[in-house]
């Protein structure tokens, strides 16, 4: 885990150095080992690097330059098929002058260009500048694990991995972008590439851009597409344990320690056990209790690591204590607005582990790759129930009205289930994943934000419009949307504001290829989820964790505020200083605040957990609001 930053064709000379110099200095936290920049003596272009030392913790310092002094690199991430795609290379007659992960992606692009970028199995943002040809060529690895930033404008084309670099630095008046505020209402999230910065995009997961005095290319070297084989079960647990196992030998590749987190679900403990049952690597495990019971998941953890006798480490959060400057920091970590308040405990157990080791394994990837989430199998009854005649389900309807005195949680989640039975199209999945219907965002902003927006439709689709989508469609829009969006956003950022490095072994290559292929019956059915591991994992664990349901990581933010925190945080919320007015609409605003501090709310309207999480939300925008300032 590192930070990379640089421009190219920046108008003023004077102004290279230092220029570059700001941008890395923003990401200091990225890589606590060193901060290093290149600027070409006469060109207009330059590379920064913050390193945290992992491979090769002498030779590895960034930018590195290829053998034949064509090209220099600067990269964040991890190629774990290093060592095997070094061997080639020296066949053919390449020469290393280091035992870094990233001298081979020099090499590599230097020996098969572009299509080298199939070949890299790992995490990966990078920068690659052509001396010869005068370009920049950037990539992003395939499920969006690093990620990587950019503006194109009249000064040049600037980069980072994060947003703050550019924003510190590069001389431009930021503006909302209201398509993507739109999206983080509904979906809680901006779609890429946009951001809620008009201004700045974010690179694609699996895609690469070429940028050259003669303009700017892009395409993707890369895209989830699911290629069901004709496996019976057995043969495609078999597959997946290869490709589990394959995966995580190269994620253990490290010169320092390496940790893991354990939540106590499949995932991650799964992991654990194969690295020390399979490899022998007992390492130490990390987990974060709270005092709710509906989000502790620390006896499992225990039961894990005693069953396999791991030194295991219990962070446990005083629910007594909210802190709110400690949300206040975390809020500011993201360079625009960040719903999922999950990132609380995602902060607090990364700062845990930071202080015992500078790596950690993680189970993210697993419900996407082996269909863990309830969303997907809800899809595929929608789609079944969606085919019956309209005059039955609509008697339907008017029975779920019934309840709403005694029962206004089911039909909170009733009418959400009957307009995704009703959908035709990628609505479906928006009603079964989404904060706020697209239909209601009149209600929830100023008709001033509204015209702004304009027309909008929130597309989830890959491929153009969907038909009739079911629970496939939906794995397909989760790993292309919601993975890189949300899950490893957080896991990202979180991670690197303690200088941390945390790997994801599910989204390897060699299981992203397996989880295409398995036949998506095995997968999940209506009954049962995550077939696969949790057949592996019966050989691995305990009974109990094989059979727990799956619950989320995530923090009782309402609970843990207390009745005087939450009156605190609405105050801030509410005051003339707060921008949040003049965007919202006062009825939605009123209802919301008032709502989460007396905790007495329609139930038909929200759960617990989204009246929390629209709150955090709004935590969010104002916090992002005031620190930027952007044109509104």
């Amino acid at each position: 885990m590192c930070g990379i930053c640089g421009f190219y064709n920046i108008a003023s000379q004077d102004a290279r150095t230092s220029t570059l110099e700001a941008m890395a200095e923003t990401l200091t936290h990225r890589g606590l080992d060193g901060m290093t920049i290149w600027v070409h003596p006469e060109r207009p272009v330059g590379l920064g690097h913050n390193r945290l030392a992992i491979i090769d913790l002498v030779g590895g310092e960034q930018p590195l330059w290829s053998s034949d002094g064509r090209y220099v690199v600067v990269n964040n991430g991890e190629i774990y098929n290093y060592k095997a795609l070094r061997k080639t290379l020296e066949a053919d007659g390449h020469a290393f002058k280091t035992h870094s992960d990233t001298e081979v992606i020099l090499e590599a692009y230097r020996k098969w260009g572009i299509e080298c970028l199939s070949r890299l199995n790992g995490m990966f943002a990078f920068a690659l500048y052509d001396l010869v040809d005068d370009r920049i060529i950037v990539a992003r690895d395939r499920t969006g694990i690093k990620p990587l930033y950019y503006h194109m404008g009249p000064t040049g084309f600037y980069f980072g991995s994060e947003m703050k670099a550019i924003l510190r630095s590069v001389p431009f008046t930021p503006h909302v972008n209201y398509q993507a505020l739109a999206d983080l209402f509904t979906l809680g999230y901006p779609l890429m590439p946009s951001t809620c910065f008009t201004e700045i995009e974010e690179l694609e997961p699996g895609t690469w851009m070429d940028i050259s005095r003669q303009g700017i290319k892009k395409g993707p070297f890369w895209q989830w597409a699911r290629n069901p084989q004709n496996w019976d079960a057995p043969r495609a647990l078999e597959e997946s344990r290869k490709a589990i196992l394959e995966s995580l030998e190269e994620h253990m590749v490290s010169d320092v320690p390496i940790g893991a987190f354990l939540s106590g679900g499949i995932d991650s403990s799964l992991l654990v056990a194969m690295m020390a049952q399979d490899f022998g690597r007992k390492i130490e495990t990390f987990n974060v209790r709270f005092g709710e019971m509906g989000y502790d998941e620390s006896p499992y953890a225990r039961m894990v690591a005693d069953h396999l006798d791991l030194k295991h480490n219990e962070l446990v959060v005083d629910m007594s204590t909210p802190d709110l400057s400690m949300v206040h920091n975390i809020l500011c970590q993201f360079d625009q607005p960040f719903i999922d308040s999950s990132a609380i405990p995602t902060f607090l157990i990364c700062r845990e582990i930071r202080k015992h080791v500078k790596v950690a394994i993680a189970g993210d990837g697993g419900d996407e790759m082996f269909g863990g989430y309830d969303r997907f199998r809800h899809a595929d009854l929608a789609r079944h129930l969606g085919h019956i005649p309209p005059f039955i389900t609509s008697g339907v309807e008017k029975i779920i009205e019934q309840f709403k005195t005694f029962k206004p949680d089911r039909v909170r989640m009733g009418r959400r289930f009957y307009r995704a039975i009703h959908a035709r199209d990628e609505g479906r999945l928006m009603a079964l994943s989404c904060y706020n219907f697209p239909d209601t965002l009149s209600s929830i902003v100023t008709e001033d934000v509204m015209r702004k927006i304009g027309t909008y439709r929130s597309s989830l689709s890959l491929n153009g419009p969907m038909h009739d989508p079911g629970g496939a469609a939906f794995v397909d829009a989760t790993v292309q949307f919601a993975l890189p969006g949300d899950y490893l956003r957080k896991v990202d950022v979180m991670s690197s504001a303690n200088g941390l490095e945390v790997r994801v072994p599910f989204l390897g290559g060699q299981v992203l290829k397996c989880a295409a292929q398995i036949p998506h019956d095995l997968k999940y059915t209506l009954r049962e989820n995550k077939i696969m591991l949790r057949t592996l994992a019966k050989s691995y664990l305990p009974k109990a964790v094989v059979e727990k349901p799956k619950a989320g990581f995530g923090i009782p933010v309402d609970t843990w505020l207390g009745e005087e925190g939450r009156r605190e945080l609405v105050e801030t919320l509410r005051a003339p200083s707060s921008a949040l007015s003049t965007m919202l609409n006062p009825e939605y605003l009123d209802t919301l605040l008032s709502a989460f501090v007396s905790q007495d709310w329609d139930r038909t309207r929200w759960s617990r957990f989204n009246l929390y999480q629209q709150t955090y939300m709004l935590w969010s925008l104002d916090t992002w609001l005031k620190r930027w300032n952007p044109t509104l």
